[in-house]
């Protein structure tokens, strides 16, 4: 049977689909220009609101007394952020947007268009309930004290947050971006990095607002001691502990019941509780038989279960938590506060170190330096505890310093303590398994004060082997401030450990990732004499390093380790600041 051609019907039924089919693409292609142009005005309106918000947060850092019109600014800037981000949600997940995904190239860039958009869109809604629920704890505050079920209401939008910021990273990190080049490689990267700065904040936000409330009473009294580390000579979790504070927390209001200095703890004949073998570099450190030596451990949990056995031994009572912190902690504090008097003379927050580090072994006897000490910590908490409403300036000022170690708390709450051990306040030994970080400890094997004078610098450096493994560089520059033919005032008496009265003399113990192996120690090129030590579980080396006045030495620790090994590392916190460089890497 002959074929009959197409008929007229049949080829206008065809072409009118044809058409209709390119009217239909050409229609989706225009509604996809439209909704790219408006997306593009939000996402540059979106990084105008971004900049706004981070102007704010770097203004708050000098500003940050006036927490309460600092809060009314950044929930005004957060605001506009969620509305841009919302909107740029919104216009990126339409069904033909959707549908255009599966376009070759062009689909990848509008997935991750979408799905960056609709994280952010998540993101700044947490923030913005988390910075609501602030403007609630701040409002709750009285001249008696901060209102701890406003601080407790903090809990469920920081959960949330948390929650937020996983979602996210599992989100993003489902994304292939090996075809997306240009802005939506650049806008997934910016996002990247926001929430690896945000989430730990988050997360240390949340773990506060869980523990603060009890530790300020507000299910029943609570005693704190709060332990003052003097770096000036050093121990490897800061500096010696030579002042103890106990404040009573009762409902939020805190105040101070009870101080003491090292001379209300004679030494111990037996250790003060179980001190583990791995404790220190030295058996002999002393640890839990010298209130001053608590420290010598990076392990905060053990110092601080000393530190309650001295206080319950010497003034027969129980703490229910400890914090330790440096003078520099003082600095933000006296910054807020303004000027304290004390022996009638005002301390200014930039007078911290000479004041407490410096001049008091310069002018003063030993009694006559702990007295001062107390006098000048009991001024400062004073001042500080008079002003309930500057807590989350405070707060703000107290944080970085948590960073470097210059801040550690724990608690003899078990449920407590298990949320603290998980952030940067659980103390040195915690951050170096959190961080998977190397180390270096400093340890004064002198007595003689000197280490406020010490200026460091420290290098990681990770180097590849033919072997598989890496060797691994830990490198300090060290120097001495104390001006060379200086007069000391305790010149007369001798130094401990061999060294001379203006000598910096100190052990420097470096660890490094679990399974690597010490191979040497150099000092100033030259091969020194040192010890193989575990410490926490961490395979370390330790040296004896001597710096006389002006002038310096390089100490190198060298590891065969993992090639994997993480560039991180974290040291004892010094009086200055310690530039640090990371280098290389491997695997």
């Amino acid at each position: 049977m002959k074929a009959r051609a197409p008929g007229p019907r049949w080829r206008r039924i065809t072409a009118r689909a044809v058409l209709g089919t390119g009217l239909l693409l050409c229609a989706a292609v225009a509604w996809l220009g439209v909704r790219g142009a408006l997306a593009l005005g939000e996402a540059t309106a979106l990084r105008a609101a971004a900049d706004r918000f981070e102007a704010t947060l770097d203004a708050a850092s000098s500003d940050a007394a006036h927490a309460a019109s600092f809060l009314d600014r950044v929930s005004g800037d957060a605001g506009a952020l969620a509305g841009h981000a919302s909107t740029l949600a919104s216009l990126t997940s339409d069904p033909v947007w959707l549908a255009a995904e599966h376009v070759p190239y062009a689909g990848a860039q509008l997935r991750a268009a979408r799905v960056g958009a609709g994280e952010l869109a998540r993101l700044t809604a947490a923030g913005r309930d988390v910075l609501d629920a602030s403007s609630g704890v701040l409002a709750s505050v009285k001249p008696e004290g901060v209102d701890v079920d406003a601080v407790r209401a903090l809990v469920e939008p920081l959960d949330d947050a948390v929650a937020a910021i996983g979602e996210a990273r599992t989100a993003l990190g489902g994304i292939d971006r090996t075809e997306l080049v240009g802005p939506a490689a650049s806008a997934l990267g910016q996002l990247d990095d926001m929430i690896e700065r945000v989430g730990p904040a988050l997360e240390a936000m949340r773990a506060t607002a869980v523990v603060v409330p009890p530790m300020l009473g507000a299910d029943e009294p609570r005693t704190v001691l709060l332990m003052l580390q003097n770096p000036a000579e050093l121990r490897a979790a800061g500096g010696i502990t030579g002042t103890f504070i106990a404040l009573r927390a009762d409902g939020g209001a805190v105040e101070i019941a009870d101080q003491a200095d090292s001379t209300a703890f004679p030494p111990a004949a037996r250790p003060m509780a179980h001190v583990p073998a791995d404790a220190s570099a030295r058996a002999d450190d002393g640890i839990g038989r010298f209130v001053q030596n608590i420290t010598a451990t990076p392990d905060f949990a053990l110092s601080a279960e000393l530190a309650r056995a001295w206080w319950r031994q010497a003034r027969g009572a129980e703490v229910d938590a400890v914090i330790a912190i440096d003078p520099l902690v003082l600095e933000p504090l006296l910054a807020l506060t303004g000027p304290v008097s004390v022996e009638g003379e005002q301390l200014h927050a930039e007078q911290v170190v000479d004041t407490l580090l410096r001049r008091p072994y310069l002018e003063r006897e030993q009694d006559a330096q702990s007295a001062y000490f107390r006098a000048v910590t009991d001024a400062v908490f004073t001042a500080a505890l008079a002003r309930p409403a500057d807590a989350p300036g405070m707060a703000f000022h107290l944080a970085p310093l948590i960073d470097e170690g210059r801040l550690a708390v724990w608690s003899a709450h078990p449920a407590e303590q298990a949320v603290i051990a998980g952030t940067a306040a659980a103390g040195l030994a915690a951050r170096m398994n959190q961080e998977e970080a190397h180390a270096l400890l400093f340890d004064d094997l002198t007595g003689g004060k000197l280490d406020a004078y010490l200026d460091a610098s420290f290098a990681l450096t990770i180097q590849c082997r033919s072997d598989g493994r890496a060797t691994i560089l830990i490198r300090a520059e060290l120097r001495s401030a104390v001006e060379p033919g200086v007069e000391l005032p305790w010149r007369a008496f001798p130094a401990f450990g061999g060294f001379a009265r203006e000598d910096i003399g100190l052990r420097l113990t470096a660890l490094a990732l679990p399974g690597a192996v010490a191979e040497g120690v150099w000092i100033d090129g030259a091969p020194a004499a040192w010890n193989a030590a575990t410490v926490v579980g961490r395979p370390g080396a330790a040296t004896r390093v001597t710096v006389p006045p002006g002038q310096s030495a390089t100490v190198e620790f060298r590891f065969a380790g993992e090639a994997g090994a993480t560039p991180a590392l974290l040291h004892t916190p010094l009086v200055g600041d310690a530039p640090l460089a990371l280098e290389g890497g491997c695997g």
